[in-house]
């Protein structure tokens, strides 16, 4: 699927900058996650570039940069044979991505982009070419973690760029990313993907309808390709056992639902935020029918469960379990101990029963 029919007015600003040849040195491309915006991005610096994507690795006039551990760089930097280990798993990585730009891809859990890239790309980009250069460094805002001192490198660099270079920022947290670096980008705001431009990919999708998928991931690329995984019958299981849990259904059912989110929060973080966006959506389903809303798709099962949570629960109060999963999470972003942020999650959402 191509970004420029996921984000037509986005893309269509993008190329009217280019063939109008007033193409600025940085751009700061942001939006919501799963937009689109590292596809986005890679296709801007094709436009650019003239090079397709499958060009781009060891191109000496493209340079992709994203978070990573900084020994690792070091030996990355230092590495002259492409056999290398080092070498490998960078190859492998953006061979991937650049086959498949819309599908999120984890490169490493470091939060930060170390200094000795800066260091390194500094080295490499000052030279004459008949290309223009582009340097693309996928979540930008990393460059702002610990001292800034990465942040500080590319700023130096951004105050006296080199000639015919442009740098492409991409990030979903703007306001993490460093002023004085924000005031030198032009702004690409890449907005949430509308249900419509979303249609030819959805239609792919063989275990959920247009509609449902819409809602469940709200549009978002990231969760509509982990939802692949899923069927009609994984997404009541993960609701019935998360109703069965606050319910206190039995000890057991308890212990298991915790269990589950804490394991996945440890080795499969993008599930677990799924799992409770997915709870989410059915109690904001559950809100609207408790209310007398009309939802927007046909599935019965999932109205049903709504239903009957509603007729067993009449003193329940749907917004204060929203609550309770927000507040969870934002426990877990400030590094609380999941399990006891997955437990009080539970026994709060308990008490909001009844």
């Amino acid at each position: 699927m191509d970004i420029s029919k996921l984000q037509p007015d986005s893309w269509s600003h993008i190329q009217s900058i280019v063939s109008k040849n007033r193409l600025g040195n940085a751009y700061l491309i942001h939006g919501p996650s799963g937009a689109g915006k590292e596809a986005f991005a890679l296709k801007f610096c094709s436009l650019i570039t003239g090079f397709e994507l499958n060009e781009f690795i060891n191109n000496p006039n493209i340079f992709l940069l994203l978070p990573g551990d900084s020994d690792f760089y070091k030996k990355l930097f230092k590495s002259s044979k492409m056999d290398q280990k080092e070498y490998q798993e960078w190859n492998n990585y953006w061979k991937e991505k650049l086959v498949f730009p819309l599908k999120k891809n984890k490169f490493s859990n470091s939060k930060r982009i170390p200094i000795e890239v800066l260091k390194n790309l500094k080295k490499n980009i000052f030279f004459k070419s008949e290309y223009k250069k582009v340097i693309v460094i996928f979540d930008a805002h990393a460059l702002s973690e610990g001292s800034a001192e990465s942040a500080n490198a590319l700023l130096k660099i951004l105050e006296e760029p080199p000639i015919n270079t442009s740098f492409l920022l991409v990030t979903d947290t703007i306001n993490n990313i460093v002023p004085t670096i924000a005031s030198r980008c032009q702004k690409i705001n890449i907005p949430r993907i509308k249900s419509e431009n979303l249609s030819e990919i959805i239609n792919r999708k063989k275990n959920f309808d247009i509609d449902i998928l819409s809602f469940l991931s709200s549009n978002n690329l990231e969760k509509i390709n982990l939802l692949d995984e899923y069927s009609k019958d994984s997404v009541i299981d993960i609701i019935n056992k998360y109703i069965n849990c606050i319910q206190y259904h039995s000890p057991e059912e308890v212990s298991l639902f915790c269990e589950n989110m804490l394991l996945h929060f440890n080795s499969k973080r993008e599930i677990f935020h799924l799992e409770l966006d997915i709870i989410k959506k059915w109690l904001e389903c559950t809100s609207m029918i408790g209310a007398s809303i009309t939802i927007p798709f046909n599935w019965n099962g999932f109205a049903d469960l709504s239903q009957d949570f509603l007729v067993k629960n009449k003193n329940a109060n749907i917004l204060d379990l929203l609550k309770e999963i927000e507040k969870c999470l934002t426990n877990l972003k400030s590094n609380s101990a999941p399990k006891i942020s997955i437990m009080n999650m539970i026994i709060n959402s308990h008490k909001s029963l009844n």
